[in-house]
């Protein structure tokens, strides 16, 4: 073999790894949208499920619970064991779990059975946003990490944010059944999709320690300070959007397809970040001001919901909204993905555990709230939330 054969067969490899990093990241993020979407979809369908299953809309709830409990919880498994055996290898065998459970769903005898199958398909859903992030820390070199992360969060984002509104149209046409059946389905294809990838097992990093416990990562102050501020977020970005939908309808009399597309302007920000201002922008913008601008465009978008009255300018403030949170939360990201090099998986769970932590006492909290005082108080309380982080953010960094 020549030397230009050699040069030729090098650049070959090299475009085919590139190749293959591409299209692992794909998979990653469809099947982060497909979990965001997964968590809140059937949602809408409830009450044709309770009469279907003969039982009530509250115990047809606990599938829903029973979905979210083991999703958070089980963050903490598949970081080190995602560590430990490979980011692809584990997502691969969960996302098949996650799709056959929810496809089985659609041939549920009982509550009993749903209940079941909902509790494995959340536990194996789990294992996919934070191994994506430790395979994005493992392969896209840290000066390029943020808008590879910020294109996950626009996969997820939309996913959360049609959700519901997903739900209730499918509901308007096929029952909850196909509806599962079909969902399962499109997951089936994506998880072949991982068992025809390479899944190559993370190497330690240099100076690394690859049995790093939480306990080390949490030794470190600038991760205890990344974790408190996205527990934060989540408190707003988790909590508080759950019930943007439900604000709309009340305060607009609008019907789901158009609250659909109102919040999805919310993920349209968020992939309007990644793909045109952060290249062209942000990209150049100090992450300790992308923190500040992430904080205020964030604060800004829910004190401007709060105070207006025509529903056809509400897209704008989401629009705004989105962006604040790619950038705060993609730059809190990209630093959590360095805490630990050598338990990266487990660095980034922990991260996304606090994230759910902080949605789950939102929820609950602004649950309350908006029973005793309306919606106002919780957009108002999310905006300043949001301002205080985003300067909080930038004064310590």
């Amino acid at each position: 073999m020549t030397q230009g054969d050699f040069a030729t067969s090098e650049e070959s490899n090299s475009l085919q790894g590139r190749d293959a990093i591409s299209t692992t990241l794909f998979a990653f993020a469809t099947a982060s949208f497909l979990v965001a979407l997964d968590r809140a979809i059937f949602s809408p369908l409830l009450p044709e499920m309770a009469a279907d299953l003969h039982t009530s809309v509250g115990r047809a709830g606990l599938g829903v619970t029973a979905y979210v409990l083991p999703y958070g919880f089980f963050q903490l498994l598949f970081g080190p064991l995602g560590d430990r055996i490979g980011r692809v290898q584990v997502t691969r065998w969960c996302f098949l779990v996650f799709s056959l459970g929810t496809g089985l769903a659609a041939f549920a005898p009982s509550l009993g059975t749903l209940i079941f199958l909902r509790a494995a398909t959340g536990m194996c859903a789990a294992a996919v946003i934070p191994l994506a992030l430790a395979y994005i820390g493992d392969v896209i070199p840290y000066e390029s990490r943020q808008r590879a992360i910020t294109n996950l969060m626009g996969a997820t984002s939309t996913g959360n944010a049609l959700s519901t509104a997903v739900g209730g149209i499918l509901g308007s046409f096929v029952s909850w059944r196909a509806v599962f059946g079909l969902y399962g389905l499109i997951a089936i294809v994506v998880s072949a999709v991982f068992f025809r990838l390479p899944a190559p097992k993370p190497p330690p990093r240099d100076g690394a320690n690859p049995t790093l416990s939480y306990r080390a990562v949490l030794s470190q102050r600038p991760a205890r300070l990344v974790y408190g501020l996205v527990a934060l977020e989540g408190v707003v970005v988790l909590g508080a959007f759950t019930y943007l939908g439900s604000y709309l309808r009340e305060r607009f009399s609008l019907d789901y397809f158009i609250i659909g597309l109102i919040l999805a302007c919310y993920g349209v920000g968020i992939l309007c970040t990644s793909r045109i201002f952060f290249p062209r922008i942000f990209r150049r913008i100090p992450e300790q001001r992308l923190t500040l601008f992430g904080g205020l465009f964030l604060g800004v978008g829910y004190l401007t919901l709060a105070e207006l009255s025509i529903w056809q300018l509400t897209p704008l403030p989401l629009f705004v909204a989105g962006i604040g949170f790619a950038l705060l939360h993609s730059t809190l990201q990209t630093r959590a993905t360095e805490f630990a090099p050598g338990a990266r998986g487990s660095a980034v769970s922990l991260f996304v555990f606090c994230a759910f932590a902080g949605g789950g006492v939102g929820s609950a909290g602004f649950g309350w709230v908006v029973g005793a005082h309306g919606y106002e108080p919780v957009l108002v309380f999310s905006g300043l939330l949001m301002l205080f982080v985003g300067l909080f953010a930038a004064w310590k960094w």
